[in-house]
């Protein structure tokens, strides 16, 4: 504000400098030209003197007229005398003149309205050269009052030369004020101008720099505050809170972070629309508002994460706060007609008991929230041990950069067989990590670090160009396996991920038919609309989808409608209890009928028993894959290591 009033008053005292001196030059230039005005009208009035009185009186009827002598020699007539004063006489009686001398060229008076003889103006000056030659001069002569001299020449009638010079001294004070009303009011017209001008300029600045420090606090009022919740963004929560931390360091104090995500927000995004979640967003941060304290710091850090600062707050404090935002948060709100409650979960960390620092207090109460939304709690305060697995993971992540680097990973290999004659048709593609310390370590240990990380991209090209390099080495071996490869989320929400498949096709010379691409059920569920359009561009390649862990996600019906999927996979969970359990029976039998209703096949995981094999055959399953029939090896190891069961029908299975 202050930077911006002293920007508006020079500004205004800038534009006054050329205004006042356009000003000044303009009311210099009229008085110039009035001047010469005066001037002007001197001459002007000299040569009617000249011809009005002088002349006639020197050419009378009684006298002969003017030759082209010079007066200086032959002189006046006593006639022509008397004539001249007479007619001077009224003019300086009338006051139209002040003095009048006639002279000749050699400076000589001949005629004076006094009677003087004095020489008057030198034959040397200029004024009286320039007349002696035919060309009048006006000079205005400052003094008690002011005058204007006029040295008029004096032509004869007769021939039209200069026979003397008329010296005519003429009142001018009528005409300066004439000319000094005149300028007066075109001053005032002149400077009335100028100052509204000078107004409407002002005006005009301070409007400009009112919208620019208008812009200027929109912008980094935009700069620091989200524009769907109008609460403050990452950038504005970083400075506050590092300007905190930093006062309770010097002081002593205490307080809490929180980070806040919420629960199945994409479901509302897929289901109700963006515009249902973006109200739901704007919901949120009232709710949270109106759940705070007026030294509590709310921010959105983006999506449906938010964060909380809450100075002076204990572990006790802090929590209860925390459940009485729950507790309205919970509360049922409608959307487009719907209605929901929203559950989210929180993650605590304390200052100066976990931290000193913004990004040490964030990463605990990062690991904080991930461990409530993976367990019981929803509101979870940081602890040593709840931080392992994430702080783990950051180590897990730098070895595994070096593990692609070094080529330290690995494929094995899980058969998948045709459940009517047990002929192996695909084998499934699982990375092991060949740790250079630890040994061979499980896909558990390394993929959870992968997925929450940039790292997962390049980990499922590289096991996509490995399994097609061994698919060329089996089917040189003559066997014609079709080789399935895992993909994540992440892996379809990048962009040219299809196009990096097709590339990889190509390179390889393999047919698009020979590749299948897992998608976990819980992957359909992410940003719907770019992962359908990336599926829908692989099936186009002629790549087959499959939906893997069907049953254990919480996609909608809704995602596979539409959608070209060519195999369904039934989750180990089910699939393990369908000798003994009706209800897993139920659901299996239900999703059998549900692929083949699609138009796909249907494998079941976790096949571990001749029992559940058998089942399987009669309740009309494709394909099985599970321990009874191979565990992964490497390819060359890749054999179903079991008898087709006999299928007694005397057994009497529960269909």
């Amino acid at each position: 504000m202050r930077s911006t009033s002293r920007l508006f008053a020079t500004f205004a005292v800038a534009s006054l400098v050329p205004v006042v001196a356009l000003g000044a030059l303009v009311l210099q230039d009229y008085t110039r030209d009035a001047a010469e005005q005066g001037r002007a009208q001197g001459l002007a009035q000299a040569d009617v003197i000249t011809q009005m009185v002088v002349a006639p009186a020197l050419n009378s009827g009684d006298t002969p007229t003017l030759g082209g002598d010079d007066l200086s020699r032959r002189g006046l007539t006593a006639d022509q005398h008397d004539r001249m004063r007479e007619a001077t006489r009224l003019a300086v009686f009338n006051g139209s003149v002040q003095h009048l001398r006639l002279r000749g060229f050699s400076g000589r008076v001949i005629f004076s309205d006094d009677g003087s003889s004095s020489s008057g103006v030198p034959v040397s000056d200029p004024d009286f050269q320039a007349a002696s030659n035919g060309e009048p001069r006006a000079r205005v002569i400052m003094g008690r009052t002011r005058t204007i001299r006029v040295m008029q020449p004096m032509f004869a009638g007769a021939t039209g030369q200069s026979v003397g010079v008329v010296e005519v001294y003429l009142p001018y004070q009528e005409i300066a004020d004439r000319l000094e009303q005149q300028v007066s009011h075109t001053f005032w017209r002149i400077g009335g101008g100028l100052a509204v001008l000078y107004v409407l300029l002002a005006l005009l600045a301070w409007l400009t720099t009112r919208s620019l420090r208008r812009y200027a606090a929109d912008q980094r009022y935009n700069a620091l505050h989200d524009a769907l919740t109008g609460l403050p963004n990452r950038t504005a929560f970083r400075t506050w809170v590092e300007e905190r931390l930093d006062r309770a360091t010097r002081d002593g104090g205490h307080g809490a972070m929180v980070l806040v995500d919420l629960n199945r927000f994409k479901e509302v995004n897929d289901t109700l629309g963006h515009h249902a979640g973006d109200e739901l967003l704007r919901e949120v941060s009232v709710r949270f508002r109106d759940s705070l304290g007026p030294d509590d710091i709310l921010a959105r850090l983006g999506g449906d994460e938010f964060a909380l600062l809450l100075p002076g707050r204990d572990r006790t404090d802090a929590v209860a706060l925390l459940e009485q935002a729950r507790a309205r948060l919970t509360e049922e709100m409608v959307l487009d007609g719907v209605p929901l409650s929203i559950e989210a979960s929180f993650g605590i960390a304390l200052y100066p008991e976990h931290g000193h620092h913004m990004e040490e207090l964030k990463q605990r109460a990062d690991a904080a929230m991930y461990q409530g939304k993976r367990g019981t709690m929803d509101i979870v305060v940081y602890s040593g041990e709840q931080a392992a697995q994430p702080h783990q993971w950051l180590v897990v992540q730098a070895e595994l950069r070096h593990a692609l680097e070094r080529d330290e990973l690995i494929l094995h290999y899980q058969p998948k067989v045709g459940v009517s004659d047990g002929t192996v048709r695909a084998v499934e593609a699982l990375v092991r990590w060949q740790h250079p310390e630890r040994g061979l370590v499980p896909p558990g240990d390394f993929l959870p670090a992968a997925e929450h990380s940039g790292l997962i991209v390049p980990l499922t090209e590289w096991v996509l160009r490995r399994a097609l390099t061994d698919q060329l080495g089996w089917t040189a071996a003559g066997k014609r396996w079709v080789v399935s490869v895992n993909v994540s989320a992440r892996n379809l929400e990048v962009p040219g991920f299809p196009g990096l498949v097709a590339g990889l096709l190509a390179e390889h010379r393999t047919a698009p038919h020979w590749l299948m691409l897992e998608v976990t059920e819980t992957a359909l569920a992410g940003d719907t609309d770019t992962v359908q359009r990336a599926i829908a561009e692989l099936s186009a390649l002629g790549v087959g989808i499959s939906v893997d862990d069907f049953g254990a996600g919480y996609t909608s019906l809704s995602h596979l409608r539409g959608m070209p999927v060519a195999e369904i996979k039934i989750d180990r969970a089910f699939v393990k209890d369908v000798a003994h359990d009706p209800q897993s029976r139920a659901i299996v039998r239900s999703v059998i009928e549900l692929a083949h209703g699609l138009g796909s096949r249907v494998t079941a995981e976790g096949v571990e028993t001749a029992e559940v094999y058998r089942w399987l055959i009669e309740a009309g399953c494709d394909e099985a894959q599970g321990y009874l029939i191979g565990r992964p090896v490497p390819w060359p190891q890749v054999e179903p290591d079991f008898s087709l069961p006999v299928i007694d029908y005397s057994e009497g299975f529960v269909r």
